[in-house]
């Protein structure tokens, strides 16, 4: 029934009826950005599309869906296993604001964090990073000795967690792009002032296999509004006063090792 459905959905549009797309929906509306990228570069591809949102069953019940077909794109990451999972766009989406990291942590243990000047200290003070099972973030951690917590299947669990003061929480990592959502959806919680964690991955969009046939144009699309300067107003909409809110100039940039990183995207 899933593949009729799929066939169905993918069937060449009328001319200037759009393409129905399947994408998820976040409760913190961290899909805004994405959602506007996506309809903005198909538009200029001269593929237009609507967008049918997909309330949040949760990320890792989203990436079955986009594996069965059920959902139509989504916005990860970029790692070896969801290239051959998905149909990868290469096109970095958030100009690698997603690979600074920002800490937050509970009120009142700035302290703690100002004793660090090197990633070996994480695991000298016993900080431990609370990440969703599925993060990439886990892998690269491990790969740079720092201690986390990563079994929780349910990754929005992490704040009530390290709001609680279990001991296996310490501090959430989160890009740059997605901090300030966070930190305004869990007032409870505040964001470290002092340092940045840095890796080179972006996230870009990935294609369930049964649209991937739409991967060339959605990539020809985010290549022309990057050259018409679109992508970098959207970027600047949705991004651009946070390196004054979050002062990552005046940050401790802490560069991760990240062994595994695929072939870097345009």
């Amino acid at each position: 029934m899933l593949c009729l459905l799929a066939l169905f959905c993918w069937v060449a549009p009328v001319r200037g009826e759009p393409t129905i797309i399947r994408i998820a929906l976040t409760p913190e509306g961290s899909h805004q950005y994405f959602h506007e990228l996506l309809k903005a570069a198909f538009l200029a591809a001269g593929h237009p599309v609507e967008l049918q949102g997909i309330v949040g069953p949760g990320k890792e019940r989203f990436k079955m869906m986009l594996r069965t077909g059920e959902l139509d794109v989504m916005w990860l990451v970029r790692g070896a296993e969801r290239d051959q999972l998905y149909v990868p766009v290469e096109f970095r989406l958030t100009d690698g604001l997603i690979g600074q990291r920002i800490l937050l942590i509970r009120p009142g243990e700035q302290h703690r964090f100002d004793q660090i000047d090197s990633l070996d200290d994480f695991a000298r003070l016993g900080l431990r990073a609370g990440m969703g099972k599925d993060w990439l973030d886990v892998g690269i951690w491990r790969q740079n000795g720092m201690p986390e917590t990563s079994e929780v299947p349910e990754w929005r669990r992490l704040f009530k967690m390290l709001s609680a003061g279990n001991r296996a929480v310490d501090y959430i990592p989160r890009g740059l792009s997605e901090i300030q959502i966070d930190a305004n959806a869990n007032p409870e919680l505040a964001v470290e002032q002092r340092l940045l964690l840095r890796y080179h991955r972006d996230s870009i969009f990935y294609l369930t296999p049964s649209a991937g046939h739409l991967a060339p144009i959605l990539l020809r699309g985010l290549q022309r509004i990057r050259a018409n300067g679109r992508y970098a107003a959207l970027l600047d909409k949705h991004f651009g006063h946070l390196k004054q809110a979050i002062g990552t100039d005046r940050r401790l940039v802490l560069d991760l090792t990240d062994n595994d990183d695929p072939t870097p995207v345009r």
